[in-house]
């Protein structure tokens, strides 16, 4: 848990096998995971945040739904257990996710932070949540990734024009200026406003926009923009997985993943900040 692979924590434990080490760790692990969740929750009115991190067993498709909350008058978000699922993402699983909050908790949920994925209007409606969708997943829609590096793509001033009013109308106040904006990103939908994706990307906007901007309308709730704070815990579980070698199926992936949240369950969201760069 510490980024060290059990065989180097095995080897500052002598006269002890690497088998039975191996077991003994398992062991911990599960009696670690087994106990009631120790999660140390916030007061008051909540703000929750979901992503899902994917992985493959044998060409089976499974998601890890990963859920936190941050206090309406707060920086950091505490994360819940996560819930490994089979399938691909979809509606129905997140609702599981969302019921595995316990009611207590969930009926002081006031908003509902998440990427523009099927199903999640519906959830926030059913709950009476508020919905802000995530900035940086939108931008990054107009960005063509290649391998690790993500090059904005090229093919003409409209591009660019596309991600500078969609930029605009992220942020700008109610008023003219965003109406010019958003006119002049209608007008772009209906021609050629460069790949198919892209289209479909603005198409996308104009039809959600306002969830886009629910930080504006609400800004008692304290609502991040985007759902990086629960991006970095992808990233820090991806790492783990591999310094450990760890989460070679499902049943190791739920015990590897729920040990590493308990033991760092917090994570400071960016606020009203996001990636200047996407």
């Amino acid at each position: 848990m510490q980024g060290c692979t059990l065989g180097q924590l095995f080897s500052k434990r002598p006269g002890v096998a690497l088998p039975a080490y191996r077991y003994r760790f398992r062991q911990a692990l599960r009696r670690f995971v087994a106990r009631p969740t120790p999660q140390k929750l916030p007061r008051g009115p909540l703000v929750l945040l979901a992503d899902g991190l994917w992985f493959e067993f044998d060409a089976i498709p499974w998601v890890l739904y990963l859920t936190a909350l941050k206090p309406c008058r707060g920086d950091y978000a505490t994360f819940l257990d996560p819930l490994l699922l089979p399938g691909r993402e979809g509606a129905s699983r997140w609702q599981q996710a969302v019921a595995a909050i316990p009611p207590s908790v969930r009926h002081r949920i006031r908003a509902l932070v998440v990427d523009n994925l099927p199903g999640m209007r519906k959830i926030a409606q059913q709950n009476q949540w508020v919905l802000q969708l995530c900035h940086f997943h939108l931008l990054l829609k107009l960005q063509a990734p290649r391998r690790t590096v993500r090059y904005a793509l090229r093919g003409g001033p409209v591009r660019g024009e596309i991600h500078r009013l969609m930029r605009d109308a992220l942020q700008l106040p109610d008023g003219q200026s965003l109406s010019r904006t958003l006119k002049r990103l209608r007008q772009l939908s209906r021609g050629d406003c460069g790949t198919l994706r892209i289209q479909t990307t603005v198409r996308e906007f104009l039809g959600n926009w306002p969830l886009y901007r629910s930080y504006f309308t609400h800004p008692n709730l304290g609502l991040p923009l985007t759902t990086n704070a629960v991006e970095s815990m992808c990233r820090l579980i991806r790492e783990m997985l591999r310094s450990s070698r760890a989460g070679s199926n499902p049943a190791s992936l739920r015990l590897w993943t729920t040990a590493f949240i308990r033991l760092r369950p917090t994570i400071k969201c960016n606020g009203h900040s996001f990636n200047r760069n996407s």
